[in-house]
């Protein structure tokens, strides 16, 4: 059987490790797997200069590439190491063999010493490097793998199988084939290439949306004004190489304080987004690779449970009120937990009292404490909704970022703020079933997809505690300006311009957006993708309509979610052609977590079904 996986990166090497386990001895296969870049895939690439000092967002022992699907059927922990203890252990040894790599990864994992701390996304993509060389180790004389560094620029049917050709123009033929093509640059929009047009002639720079690792930035100095539209993970990476990658300085002083030294060579930036805020700082990590909160009451079984009672489908605003009053429980909790004035006897009464909802609006009164039982979730993520001038909202801007940075501070699992927010991470595996197996109706879904999901990521997908405390003293040294929310951007006849709310205006003579772009197969530059829109073998999900007729997921691939099976232009499913990740995105909830040891992470749940359906079909 020949097998074609496009794509190296996590998804498909989880496929890859599958494949090798489960493959039945007496069968031979050949897998071909592509990608332009590296092992690992263009995120992780070790080679671009910027992922040596871009840090990953989740901390190195909650990061594996090792498939664990089967609980108890791998080998020890100790030959399946997660992102920390490979650092720990045969990190040193292969970049001693593998003199390609930069000096700064051998720097790296030797400081890379406690869980706490963060990984550059170069070192994962050397530990997605080592990965491969390891399971190859035990890949049966059945199998053979091969990796091709290149692009496919073409999938055709054969009837049975497929025709592959690369950009070389080289031919493979393969029986099944796995797309998991991850995060794609877009072809620009209108507006998008009228700014391309200008920057040119006016000299300027213009970065739209994609790989911030692969933005060049030698051109700017400190002659320019830049205008970074977006505040998300994209940014902080963009900050980083606009200050210290400028030659800029961050010290820690002797009281733990951070404090910025320019260079003189940084542009001044203009920062704003929609929300007008940074998402909140990941808490200093306090859990085990597999430690995941467990819920009292937003529990899986319930949440069926009440669809069930109510026909068959989750009430949106059901499924809010039970993750607001877990993450309150947590919140509650974690206020008393910190009380050093109480005995443990004390904290066990009050903890027991809090067991029941009912009970939270009158602790303070039974036990003569001061807890904040009035707290809105809503407005944690939307706090600057009724700031109502634009100098108000820089001083907003700058209390919310030390309040968060000191919220953070205190722990992902024992913050009050930080372990609620830290929750919507570790039950997202709930949402996805919940969201799946289709348990909310048409309107439901449009509100997660836009009302949740940005809750979702105001509070739990933020950068790292130290790009927080780093934007901070960047504000102090007069580096960054604080444009207000509703950041939108344009050109006039001389500056690249920016609007917010407040209806104050600025200019820059570079653009920056600091995002990835929407994933949506239709404008996606890949020429695979234009080659299987063209000849119809993939199509838009059109399976949700919206009241004006417009179907919200149709910037997704059609597949069936129960095998990750492609339908075509006719709405019939293609045998053996299969989509994972990214593309899903809508479709499936949250498909862009790095895959995380012993919790049945998505990607492995993904390899398991592919790999049965490859093997068994």
């Amino acid at each position: 059987m020949q097998i074609a996986l496009i794509g190296a990166g996590p998804r498909n090497l989880a496929i890859l490790d599958r494949l090798i386990q489960k493959a039945d001895s007496n069968q031979a296969l050949t897998i071909n797997i592509f990608d332009p870049y590296p092992v690992g895939g263009r995120v992780w690439n070790p080679f671009f200069e910027n992922n040596q000092t871009y840090l990953m967002n989740t901390n190195p022992n909650q990061v594996t590439l090792f498939n664990d699907y089967d609980i108890g059927q791998r080998r020890g922990d100790d030959l399946t190491p997660n992102l920390l203890t490979w650092a720990q252990s045969y990190a040193l040894a292969f970049l001693k063999q593998h003199h390609e790599y930069p000096m700064a990864y051998r720097e790296e994992v030797l400081s890379l010493t406690s869980m706490t701390a963060y990984a550059s996304r170069g070192l994962m993509g050397v530990y997605a490097a080592w990965f491969f060389e390891e399971i190859l180790k035990n890949c049966p004389s059945n199998l053979s793998v091969r990796f091709h560094q290149v692009a496919v620029k073409s999938l055709l049917e054969a009837n049975p199988g497929f025709n592959i050709t690369t950009t070389d123009y080289n031919h493979f033929f393969a029986d099944k084939v796995v797309l998991a093509l991850g995060h794609l640059d877009a072809e620009l929009s209108e507006k998008k290439k009228d700014l391309e047009k200008f920057a040119k002639e006016k000299g300027f720079h213009y970065y739209p949306a994609s790989h911030p690792a692969e933005n060049d930035f030698s051109n700017l100095n400190e002659n320019d004004t830049v205008l970074v539209q977006g505040l998300g993970l994209s940014f902080f990476d963009d900050l980083l190489s606009l200050t210290a990658g400028k030659g800029g300085s961050f010290l820690t002083k002797k009281d733990g304080s951070l404090v910025y030294h320019p260079s003189g060579h940084e542009p001044h930036l203009i920062i704003g987004s929609g929300s007008g805020l940074p998402p909140r700082a990941h808490g200093l990590n306090q859990k085990g690779a597999n430690e995941l909160y467990q819920p009292r009451f937003f529990t899986l079984e319930r949440m069926q449970r009440i669809a069930k009672d109510c026909g068959g489908h989750l009430p949106y605003n059901t499924f809010r009120h039970v993750l607001d009053q877990e993450m309150t429980y947590k919140y509650l909790t974690n206020q008393v937990n910190l009380l050093d004035k109480l005995s443990d006897t004390e904290k066990e009464e009050i903890l027991d009292f809090l067991e029941n909802p009912k009970n939270w609006q009158h602790v303070n009164e039974k036990f003569h404490l001061k807890l904040d039982v009035h707290i809105s979730w809503e407005k944690e993520a939307t706090p600057s909704r009724d700031v109502t001038s634009l100098s108000a909202f820089r001083k907003f801007f700058v209390q919310h970022l030390k309040e968060d940075i000191d919220s953070a501070a205190l722990g992902n699992d024992k913050s009050p703020l930080t372990g609620a927010y830290d929750i919507l991470r570790d039950v997202r595996g709930t949402v996805r079933t919940l969201y799946n197996d289709r348990l909310f109706d048409e309107d439901d879904y449009q509100k997660l997809l836009t009302d949740f999901k940005l809750f979702d990521s105001q509070l739990s997908v933020g950068p790292p505690l130290i790009r927080i405390r780093q934007l901070l003293v960047l504000i102090k040294a007069k580096q960054v300006t604080i444009a207000g929310p509703n950041f939108s951007v344009d050109h006039d006849q001389q500056f690249f311009t920016a609007t917010d709310r407040f209806d104050e205006h600025y200019q820059g003579t570079a653009l920056i957006e600091a995002r990835l772009g929407r994933p949506d197969f239709r404008t996606a530059k890949s020429p695979l993708l234009k080659s299987l829109r063209q000849h119809g073998l993939i199509v838009g999900d059109n399976r949700i309509i919206n009241q004006d007729g417009t179907a919200p997921l149709a910037n997704t691939i059609k597949v069936n979610l129960k095998t990750f099976t492609v339908y075509n232009k006719e709405n019939q499913l293609i045998p053996n052609l299969f989509v994972t990740g990214v593309p899903l995105e809508g479709q499936s909830w949250f498909t862009t977590v790095i895959p995380r040891p012993h919790v049945q992470t998505i990607a492995f749940t993904e390899a398991a079904t592919v790999v049965h359906q490859i093997l068994n079909q």
